[in-house]
């Protein structure tokens, strides 16, 4: 099996593991539209002094007129359970009471799985199914580990028809710990027979890198999502490179 190659670094590696946005998809076209949605019916459903679109925005971690995500805020590198909590503790802090701020953020969150038009945002990275292929043809074993949901992040794949590219797929609803803890990546090494020595994590934010370094597993930085070169290299990574387009690889 060949070397993967990530900039002047070599991996000996047997199985390459996948954040899903921001490294595999467009992750600002997808959730930004959904957070625009989340905050548009919640102050559709509260009293507007009481909230403000730019407490809410804060809460997300994000800035929609700047069409910006922070890297370190709970949309960028948490878990769908961990954004909704920090929305209930802000309409909480605005004077509402906890059952009700959080059965109004799980009722339009929930409204959002079908409100929302999925595939039309779904739209992978510039060269990802080329790389994919060619990843697949070298004997490369292939998983992705999101923060998302299982199920939405396996719709995402056949809406791509790139479903059939990956052994595995996990999402944070099959580990009891997500990102940065090392659980997703561990299981996906399980499930595909491999040590997680044996393994390369590529992301785009710190969070990955964390859970590569823990895992015990090799770890790529890209620059297609939220993060700067400097932070994902602050982080630890092992290698970063603009992305997964630029992977290439060397006979051993």
């Amino acid at each position: 099996m060949p070397l993967l190659k990530a900039g002047s670094k070599e991996f000996n590696c047997q199985a390459v593991l996948f954040d899903k946005d921001g490294t595999l998809l467009d992750f600002k076209v997808m959730w930004l539209e959904w957070s625009r949605y989340m905050i548009d019916e919640i102050l559709a459903a509260v009293n507007h002094g009481v909230l403000s679109r730019e407490v809410l925005e804060q809460a997300m971690g994000i800035d929609m007129a700047n069409w910006h995500v922070d890297p370190d805020g709970p949309l960028a590198g948490g878990t769908m359970s961990g954004l909704r909590s920090a929305l209930v503790m802000v309409m909480r802090e605005s004077g509402m009471s906890e059952e009700t701020a959080h059965d109004l953020v799980t009722e339009v969150s929930r409204r959002s799985e079908t409100a929302m038009d999925w595939e039309s945002l779904t739209r992978p990275v510039p060269g990802l199914k080329v790389q994919l292929e060619s990843l697949r043809r070298n004997g490369f074993r292939l998983a992705v580990v999101t923060a998302d949901v299982t199920e939405r992040a396996q719709l995402s794949m056949v809406s791509l028809q790139l479903n059939d590219f990956f052994d595995v797929v996990i999402g944070a609803d099959l580990v009891k710990n997500s990102k940065p803890a090392p659980d997703m990546a561990l299981l996906a090494c399980r499930l595909l027979g491999v040590a997680p020595g044996q393994a390369v994590v590529i992301g785009d934010t710190p969070r990955d890198i964390q859970m590569a370094r823990d895992a015990g597993a090799g770890s790529i930085g890209v620059l297609s999502g939220v993060c700067t070169r400097e932070q994902l290299a602050g982080a630890g990574a092992d290698a970063v490179i603009e992305s997964v387009a630029a992977l290439g690889w060397q006979n051993a």
